[in-house]
């Protein structure tokens, strides 16, 4: 390819993924880990990429890497074929009628850690020959590219292209350290103490803005990128933290001050893509995932502690 040239014909899908992951993540060193690969190593192929194709892929900035014209036509022909290998994969899973087998389920860390355990257990001690392999992600991965095969998500908004039932509410309330809150029995009387906010990553959420609201800048001592990070800072009596009810409600350090707040509570939903959600082992584990989902709704409203 000449330097003036946008044809990828030369690329390998290699080097097609490789393209993507760096046009999507931004930096060597996300893609990197995104790929699995060592940023040394991933910076080698990408300058053997280029010296092949005889065109620069990317412009480098001091904080990213943005794709050329040369560089985003190889993304955009990488994520067509991406979508065309993973609808392709759907469709020949979609003949399988076999009952067992393994299915992938991505969710939140918080309701990784906190709320799935007992119902993970629960499920591989009744639904022999169902294995289930659990993908910790706060990101919504795509089930369209087959990241996974079921999601849980905390959400008022769910994909509307993905097939979904509600299994419980979230509600959130505040919690602390028994030596923190003081005896408090409602958030207005927690002032002075100490709390833990959010950065930018959930600044702009529910959580984030009611903290904003209620909680004088002076009184945020910590803040947390996720809503597991915030319940650790508080397990470990640092401030007051406003969590989900299922993760207050499991840590027995914590105590609740003051009812569920009722503006914060959202929907968890079960969601499936439409291409896959009559493969029998599939709709096996989303049936009895959101059988056990329904026996937490104590758990989750705050009726009940873990």
């Amino acid at each position: 390819m000449s330097a003036h040239g946008t044809s990828p014909s030369g690329a390998s899908w290699d080097d097609l993924r490789i393209v993507l992951a760096i046009a999507e993540r931004g930096t060597l060193s996300a893609a990197a880990t995104t790929l699995g690969i060592s940023h040394p190593t991933l910076s080698r192929r990408l300058r053997g990429i280029e010296e092949r194709l005889g065109t620069r892929l990317f412009d480098r900035t001091p904080s990213s890497l943005r794709p050329t014209a040369a560089g985003e036509e190889m993304r955009a022909l990488a994520v067509r074929l991406r979508d065309e290998i993973a609808a392709l994969e759907r469709r020949i899973e979609g003949r399988d009628s076999g009952v067992d087998g393994t299915v992938r389920l991505t969710a939140p860390d918080a309701v990784s850690e906190y709320l799935l355990p007992n119902v993970i257990a629960a499920l591989c001690a009744e639904e022999r020959g169902l294995r289930l392999e659990l993908i910790v992600s706060n990101q919504a991965l795509s089930l369209a590219q087959r990241a996974a095969d079921v999601a849980l998500r905390v959400t008022a908004s769910p994909d509307p292209s993905l097939r979904g039932r509600r299994v419980g509410h979230v509600c959130m309330a505040v919690y602390g350290a028994r030596e923190v809150v003081r005896g408090a029995r409602e958030p207005g009387e927690l002032g002075g103490v100490p709390w833990i906010g959010f950065d930018a990553a959930l600044a702009c959420s529910g959580p984030g803005e009611w903290v904003a609201r209620h909680v004088p800048e002076r009184d945020l001592r910590f803040r947390a990128n996720t809503l597991l990070g915030a319940a650790r800072a508080a397990r470990a009596g640092i401030g007051c933290a406003l969590l989900p009810c299922f993760v207050g409600g499991s840590i027995p350090e914590l105590v609740r001050v003051g009812a569920p707040i009722d503006a914060l509570e959202l929907p968890l939903w079960l969601l499936v893509h439409p291409d896959v959600a009559r493969v029998p082992k599939i709709r096996r584990a989303a049936d009895a995932l959101a059988a056990k989902l329904r026996d937490t709704v104590p758990l989750l409203r705050g009726d009940a502690a873990a």
